[in-house]
Formats: C-alpha cells, structure tokens, sequence
C-alpha cells in the first residue's frame, strides 16, 4: 500500500467523524442541568456517594452545602433484592437476579422539580457453589455497576427536569387569551 493511499485511509474516517458532529459525552463546554448549584442529602455510603463524586466532574454544577444550594437532590433510599433465576437438574440455584432500586426527589426552594421517583435496575448472574470468593467479588461488582447506571439515570432526569407548572385550583378558568386576527 503506498503511503499516500496509507494517509487518506486513515484521515477519511477521522474526517467523517469529526464533520458529523461526534463529541464524547461529558465534553460539551455547557451544563445540560436547569441549575448551577446542588445539595445532595442521603445517608453516608452508597448511591448518594456515587451521585456526589460524579457529579462533581460535570461542568457548570457545584456540589454545595443544602443552604447555599439552587437544588436539593434527597437520595431517599436504596434497595437491593437477590431473586433465584434458575436452578440445575439438582435442584440447587445455577443463576441468581439482582434486583437494585433507588428512590429519590428533586426540589428548588420550596418547589418540588421531581417527585419522589424510584429507579430499578437488574442484573443476572450464574452462581458456581465450587467458588464462593468469586461469586461475592462478582455481586459486589454487579452492585457497583447498578449504582453507576442509577447514577446516570438520575442524571438524565436532573437534566430534563423543568419548572413544573402551577396547578390551576379546581373551578376557576384560566384567563382567556387575546385572539389575533391577520
């Protein structure tokens, strides 16, 4: 292969890449979240950690105390449920189901952003009764993971969350709007 034809193999593609407007996620200069400030409140360890230490390498949100911060994100509880899936010929447990669920809220001042919401998430895992060791070190890291997949659903939600809207009380009309004629 010559190497003029070795250089445009490579650049081609590099090229095409970059014109499409590919960018790794995380590496946009602007915050994707409707504040600049959050207060994250949970008990110590677990998923409210996990949200902690990601949220604090995202751009354009500090994590703050709850008095200073614009939102309060209230990591309520954690859950994490352990289901047989199948069993062998024998009778004994060959894959188990982890079942993780996570609850929390959003609120800016006295306005709840986001109900008080669960997440679930699940993973499956063939159980060896011949490698006890292994299979703890293999559900712990099952566990981490369903934490970083709440984390980033958590995420998704903090970032498409908006203003709710103020509920009108029941039997007044709303003002009528002007109509425009052209």
């Amino acid at each position: 292969m010559t190497p003029r034809l070795l250089r445009n193999a490579i650049l081609l593609p590099a090229l095409l890449v970059a014109g499409c407007g590919f960018h790794l996620r995380g590496t946009d200069d602007t915050s994707t979240f409707p504040f600049a400030s959050l207060a994250v409140t949970t008990t110590p360890g677990g998923l409210g950690d996990v949200v902690q230490r990601q949220m604090s390498v995202q751009r354009g949100v500090k994590i703050v105390p709850a008095a200073q911060a614009e939102a309060v994100l209230n990591v309520e509880t954690e859950t994490i449920d352990k289901q047989i899936l199948t069993v062998n010929n024998s009778g004994r447990v060959s894959e188990y189901l982890l079942i993780y669920h996570a609850r929390f809220s959003l609120r800016r001042g006295n306005t709840e952003w986001i109900p008080r919401t669960q997440i679930t998430v699940h993973r499956d895992y063939s159980f060896d009764p011949n490698n006890p060791t292994g299979i703890d070190s293999e559900e712990q890291l099952l566990i981490r993971d369903m934490r970083l997949d709440a984390t980033q659903q958590i995420f998704r939600r903090l970032a498409a969350a908006r203003q709710p809207v103020m509920e009108q009380p029941v039997g007044e009309q709303p003002a009528a709007t002007p109509e425009v004629k052209s």
